[in-house]
């Protein structure tokens, strides 16, 4: 009999590059308290299952049956089903190279680890292209219609052959033994992209073990009870309990009760006679009182990177909670907390001293002031690489970076969000254009990567103030180091949608096309629409390909950027990048993106195909032309290869 009384799983879809900090942090705090905890990180493990040889033939099948079967009206997807043919025949290839990923010595070079990071990407693309429903990416799933009804979420979650989670999770949940059964499960769901594989996860931990109860918690579902008609239909189906917001306490105490609905413990929701009921919420546990996260039972070694980043943090809570766009601080109760810097630099030590891990990102909100102070003074100099997000401040000091730089800081992700005074006033951001200024100008002095988040369309912005973001985003280049630029999101428990009214929304939307959506469309009193924003995020695109700005690191992860500046200078780095982006363009790389296959037709007679991934071209051709790249060297400037055989222009020409 299992002595578990616990078995945390963390689902797909998350990043494949580093692991989570959910369940590290319950498990070392149940632990502690003399809970039995195991816990498994499913996500990553299903992205090598996605990626598997032996899903080839079925993922083949379908995409030739689409290039036969697809009519003209769908000639786009028809398109990509050529295009990713063509990846996946030149798949034992792409595979090493993804698994290069995992090799210290693939970031020494660039030019390998980008070819890495692209054949893991297509990869991913091609296999989502045989899907009939899904698209998997290494930071996004995409489901289709899926999410519209309960009924067809019911459907998709039943059904093996459009939901690849299905498969998988089955395999996993058989592999667990009649001596591992737990007390409980526990799925940790903190993005939304994770909903659709947890209800199938639910679905056949349920259908396996019908006995064992499944909890569900993190910050998705923590916002989600209060939409009780869209979840109610999937308790007792999917899932017994939700576990609201911070869980260590709330979980010690609902496993300690022999009947926690009865006893009502603190923060759980649950359904009963066909109704939502919630119990009060408890109080958070001050930090001193959480342990160091414990990653026991994750095998460090699978996640796709050349060194592991740990995440770990530093805060609860944001020490400055008043953005008008940002749920972020509900989760923790609007509390904000610090972990005393001498205690979060036993967290480093420990950490590195069992896993051997020398980088660390801070997944707080922001890190605050006080910490720039603080930590440069009991953390070890030259020993460890952290990143992390902070907020503009005026305090800031050139000697606050040198610090954070001389404990290893080599990149900071800043939320600068809009570079319009009005609007940063309006948002409750508060920041000014000197301050901004003056802070990305000391870090980058002090040598540290500088990263901001930005976004057009928050509600009455104008189209000459979104111009102030881009115009300065430009202006600004030599000192921001790289930029993340979207449109605005309406979220259901920000603080503007309690009065959306109050910043310029004269009508918040519900999404047709998701029943357990989040986000919501809107319309504004005056400034841009929706669809204005999106057409500004275009337009800056445009700037940035004319000013030659930020055009060379979009394809790094943002866990790997770290890794690769702990091996390189920020400003060599920052140079091999864009001569690799102008070599990109130039087609110097063209043997990355050119592949070709063939394909039996009814009759016997082949057909022969020549792709460019990164351009999106295709090329009907014959045999003769494949078998002339195929000798080609790869080393061949792609203008003397069209110079020499004209009959690939149409492939290799810019």
């Amino acid at each position: 009999m299992s002595t578990c009384d616990i078995h945390l799983i963390f689902p797909p879809q998350w990043s494949p590059f580093q692991p989570f900090l959910s369940t590290p942090s319950l498990k070392a705090y149940l632990q502690a308290k003399g809970f039995e905890v195991r816990q498994s990180d499913w996500n990553v493990e299903f992205y090598e299952h996605f990626i598997d040889k032996r899903r080839l033939p079925q993922a083949i099948a379908r995409l030739e049956r689409y290039v036969r079967e697809l009519p003209d009206a769908q000639e786009n997807y028809r398109n990509q089903a050529y295009l990713a043919l063509g990846i996946l025949a030149d798949f034992p290839r792409k595979r090493a190279l993804v698994d290069r990923l995992r090799s210290p010595a693939c970031v020494e070079n660039i030019e390998d680890f980008h070819s890495s990071v692209t054949a893991f990407k297509r990869l991913l693309h091609s296999l989502s292209v045989a899907e009939p429903v899904i698209e998997m990416g290494t930071s996004s799933l995409t489901t289709g219609r899926v999410m519209a009804s309960m009924s067809s979420i019911d459907a998709f979650c039943a059904d093996a052959d459009d939901n690849p989670f299905l498969t998988f999770f089955r395999r996993k949940v058989a592999e667990i033994a009649e001596t591992e059964i737990p007390r409980y499960f526990g799925i940790s769901i903190i993005g939304g992209e994770q909903i659709l594989p947890s209800l199938t996860l639910g679905a056949c931990l349920k259908t396996r073990f019908p006995g064992v109860p499944i909890i569900v918690g993190g910050s998705v579902f923590s916002r989600m009870v209060e939409r009780t008609d869209a979840i109610l239909h999937l308790f007792d189906r999917y899932f017994d309990v939700v576990l609201r917001y911070e869980g260590e306490r709330p979980l010690e105490q609902f496993l300690a009760s022999s009947n926690p609905r009865a006893a009502k413990t603190s923060n759980i929701v649950f359904a009963e006679d066909g109704k939502i009921v919630m119990t009060p919420l408890g109080n958070q546990l001050p930090m001193e009182a959480i342990p160091t996260p414990d990653f026991d039972g994750l095998n460090l070694g699978k996640y796709f990177t050349p060194e592991v980043v740990l995440p770990v943090l530093s805060t609860r809570g944001c020490y400055w909670d008043k953005c008008a766009f940002c749920y972020h601080g509900m989760i923790y109760g609007d509390r904000y907390r610090m972990r005393a810097p001498e205690l979060f630099n036993s967290d480093i030590v420990a950490l590195n001293a069992k896993y051997g891990v020398r980088h660390f990102a801070l997944n707080d909100e922001a890190i605050p002031p006080k910490l720039f102070e603080k930590l440069p003074a009991v953390i070890e100099k030259r020993k460890y690489y952290f990143t992390g997000l902070y907020k503009f401040e005026k305090y800031f000091e050139p000697e606050h970076y040198r610090g954070m730089y001389d404990i290893g800081f080599r990149s900071l992700y800043i939320g600068l969000e809009s570079a319009n005074e009005r609007i940063q006033r309006h948002m409750k951001k508060n920041n000014t254009k000197p301050v901004m200024i003056s802070n990305l100008r000391d870090a980058h002095a002090a040598g540290i990567w500088n990263h901001t988040f930005n976004f057009f369309g928050f509600p009455t912005e104008t189209k000459e103030e979104a111009m102030d973001t881009a115009q300065f985003l430009i202006e600004h280049r030599d000192i921001i180091h790289s930029e993340g630029t979207g449109t605005f999101s309406f979220e259901h428990n920000a603080p503007i949608s309690k009065n959306a009214a109050a910043f310029g929304v004269s009508r918040v939307i519900e999404k047709s096309d998701n029943v357990l959506e989040l986000y919501y469309d809107y319309e504004v009193t005056s400034g841009l629409t929706q669809q204005d924003a999106a057409d500004m995020v275009q337009q800056f695109a445009g700037m940035k390909r004319l000013n030659r700005a930020y055009q060379y690191s979009g394809w790094i992860p943002r866990e790997h950027l770290l890794v690769m500046l702990s091996h390189h200078h920020r400003d060599s780095l920052r140079r091999e990048l864009e001569i690799l982006d102008s070599d990109l363009h130039a087609g110097a790389h063209w043997a990355e993106n050119v592949n070709w296959f063939s394909m039996n037709e009814s009759g016997g007679t082949q057909r022969h195909f020549v792709v460019n991934a990164q351009a999106g071209k295709i090329l009907e051709t014959n045999r003769d032309a494949v078998l002339l790249l195929e000798f080609l060297p790869q080393d061949t400037p792609a203008a003397a290869i069209v110079a020499q055989f004209p009959v690939f222009e149409p492939i290799l020409s810019a």
